[in-house]
């Protein structure tokens, strides 16, 4: 697969599966980090097959690269299988990433879409989240850079679905407490497990 920015390295889980994850990693985290390898593993659990990005850049990316590069991840995976459905998994600059397939119309409003330590105070992150016409999974901790309790609340009352981890940092651990730390992949599997996308209401999108 290349887009972009050159070569982009994968992993393709297939298990004949009728619905199709693709996964946009965070900076230099990669896929196989704990927040998004435990929700991979719950969309295995749920039947899909699972395209999986390798982190690839070693510097911020611009806009144009990380659309592009995401752009050529959906096309490749769309293009492997007969999928009756793709949602859209990011993690951090991965969420940037489906932003930016949003607003270029690159994907559909309609999309099912989980959103992992998303960059809320980001404004093209927020204008594409707007745009969503299924509800998404919005997953943060409240020790997050990035984490807003005003937006998760307008989130929440749209339709949307959070799961809000106390304490939890960008990394989705909680410092100072691996037994707490090691809570955090059931929950985020659970949530996973338990996302059902659906419509959100005209008029009550935020």
């Amino acid at each position: 697969m290349s887009g972009a920015s050159g070569p982009i390295g994968n992993t393709f889980l297939r298990q004949g599966g009728g619905r199709l994850g693709i996964v946009l990693p965070g900076f230099l985290g990669g896929w196989m980090t704990a927040p998004v390898y435990y929700a991979v593993l719950a969309l295995l659990d749920k039947g899909f097959d699972v395209l999986c990005l390798d982190s690839i850049y070693r510097d911020h990316p611009d806009i144009t690269h990380l659309r592009y590069d995401a752009a050529a991840a959906v096309r490749a995976g769309q293009a492997a299988g007969d999928y009756g459905e793709t949602t859209l998994v990011g993690k951090s600059l991965g969420t940037r990433a489906m932003a930016e397939l949003l607003l270029a119309d690159l994907v559909s409003p309609s999309t099912p879409s989980i959103w992992l330590t998303p960059l809320l105070k980001d404004i093209r992150v927020k204008m594409a989240i707007d745009r969503l016409e299924t509800a998404g999974l919005f997953v943060i901790g409240t020790d997050d850079q990035h984490f807003d309790q005003g937006a998760l609340g307008e989130l929440h009352a749209s339709g949307h679905e959070t799961l809000i981890l106390d304490k939890a940092n960008h990394g989705l651990a909680i410092d100072g407490s691996a037994v707490a730390s090691a809570e955090v992949p059931a929950r985020i599997v659970h949530a996973v497990l338990s996302y059902a996308p659906k419509s959100l209401v005209p008029g009550h999108r935020n």
